[in-house]
């Protein structure tokens, strides 16, 4: 969902969860007093758009419901680096945050941020798949309720193209969430990408600016395209702790960055992933924090 050099997915059965018996609280909250459907109406109303997703773009992330877990609000920097920012007003000429869900899938987590009080017009959201960000209003119901030009649609991390439409936030960014995209990439494909993200963020605040999300890690970092469990789908290069740190070193390092990157900090934490779709048990779920300060 960030790039159209990834391979594209092909369906598979391993990667479709047939039975939703239940949503998580947060998300199932958020499609009640949100999205105005009833509790009792809200499997088969998620069940549907998955399998009209997935029908059009089988990533397992849809098939398996993955797009429900509310990530972002359960990363640890929501609350004071993510949300409090989005909320507090500003007083007139000051520099106000702008938000970037890159990789946004529905656009699930900029709805959450919006009924948890975010000021609408600072949030934005791109995705490779226009069909996403289509089938997004659908599921939350909200069409007209949001700045819709706010969906950059296609964002491509890894397009120099003068139509890709991450070019109108260079520069602009400093919130800048993405899930479930680095993981997708080759270790020289992630080096462009983290490249792309620094072109986006906003180099006059003076303060740190924030890159933060969830991926799929792993122990043991290193190419692994042959631990998910369908022939269909693979992974690229894998991170633990201490290799995302030294890519983000490396690439803030390069002669482009060297000069305008004062400083870079990384916090990066591994959980254990249930074994569904997975056949290592190094295989996790990395939470991560970038924090960079430009000259």
């Amino acid at each position: 969902m960030a790039s159209s050099t990834q391979t594209e997915p092909t369906k598979s059965t391993t990667n479709v969860k047939e039975i939703l018996e239940s949503i998580p609280e947060p998300f199932s909250n958020l499609l009640a007093h949100y999205s105005g459907v009833p509790k009792e109406k809200q499997i088969d109303h998620l069940v549907k758009l998955r399998d009209e997703a997935y029908a059009l773009v089988p990533y397992p992330c849809i098939g398996i419901f993955r797009f429900i877990e509310s990530d972002l609000a359960a990363h640890p920097a929501y609350e004071e680096h993510v949300l409090s920012p989005l909320k507090q007003p500003y007083p007139p000429g000051a520099p106000e945050p702008l938000f970037l869900d890159l990789g946004t899938c529905f656009g699930q987590d900029v709805r959450k941020l919006v009924h948890d009080g975010a000021v609408a017009n600072r949030l934005w959201a791109s995705d490779i798949e226009p069909v996403l960000i289509q089938l997004g209003f659908k599921l939350f119901n909200d069409a007209g309720k949001l700045p819709e030009d706010h969906f950059l649609c296609p964002g491509d991390l890894l397009s120099n193209s003068a139509e890709d439409k991450l070019r109108l936030l260079d520069n602009r960014v400093t919130i800048l969430h993405i899930m479930s995209v680095f993981h997708l990439f080759s270790l020289e494909d992630q080096r462009r990408a983290a490249e792309r993200c620094l072109r986006l963020l906003r180099k006059d605040t003076g303060a740190p600016v924030l890159l933060l999300g969830t991926q799929v890690g792993n122990v043991m970092a290193g190419p692994h395209p042959s631990q998910v469990k369908s022939q269909e789908y693979n992974l690229g290069y894998l991170h633990n702790d201490q290799s995302w740190a030294e890519m983000w070193q490396e690439v803030c390092g390069q002669e482009e960055w060297k000069h305008k990157v004062k400083h870079v900090e990384v916090k990066s934490t591994l959980k254990p992933l249930p074994p569904q779709l997975y056949t290592s048990s190094n295989i996790a779920w990395q939470q991560f924090e970038v924090w960079v300060t430009f000259s």
